[in-house]
């Protein structure tokens, strides 16, 4: 507290306890400001692994994407591949563009979505990225591209985990939902 701060508080307070009380009052202002300046640098540290987790993703992605064909030529991988999209947009429609969020952190107005192939899977659209990445490695392997597909799948794992903490501080009915659908895989995970 600055001298000007401790006379005026001094001059104003005639008797020690109502001294004390505004001592106290203002010593607990600094402490709040001390704990939303925390607050803000623990905000920031979340947006920036939020961040990474999505530049990490997109950066496997890309690499999957230009280091071979975009189509496999197998029916079966083909067909893998075609499902992924369609999941991948069918979760995109059900979710609501405007609720779509690429970083791991919900919107302020955000929605939580139970419904459709959310009641199933809580994240149809990683689930859909790895499907079509996984067909696309097996088309065209090469140990490389494995180990993109294994770093984005581990990433995907991360990003999923830390999106979960986050909804769940978010949406009330997050816990009970949790409790009723898989992470990633039916049945599995």
């Amino acid at each position: 507290m600055s001298k000007s701060q401790k006379q005026k508080y001094t001059n104003f307070a005639a008797t020690p306890g109502i001294k004390t009380h505004y001592l106290q009052c203002g010593l607990s202002l600094r402490r709040r400001a001390g704990r939303e300046s925390f607050l803000n640098f623990t905000m920031k540290k979340k947006l920036l692994i939020a961040r990474f987790y999505v530049a990490v993703q997109f950066i496997c992605l890309a690499y999957l994407l230009y280091s071979g064909p975009w189509f496999a030529t197998n029916y079966w991988l083909l067909a893998l591949e075609v499902f992924g999209v369609l999941l991948g947009v069918v979760a995109i429609w059900q979710m609501g563009i405007g609720n779509v969020n690429i970083t791991p952190i919900p919107k302020e107005n955000g929605v939580l979505v139970t419904s459709g192939v959310y009641s199933l899977i809580r994240h149809p659209m990683y689930l859909a990225q790895l499907l079509v990445v996984a067909a696309l490695v097996a088309e065209y392997y090469s140990p490389d591209r494995l180990a993109v597909l294994m770093l984005l799948s581990v990433n995907l794992v991360f990003k999923l985990h830390f999106e979960e903490s986050r909804l769940l501080m978010h949406f009330d009915g997050y816990a009970a939902y949790r409790k009723k659908s898989w992470r990633l895989i039916p049945l599995v995970y």
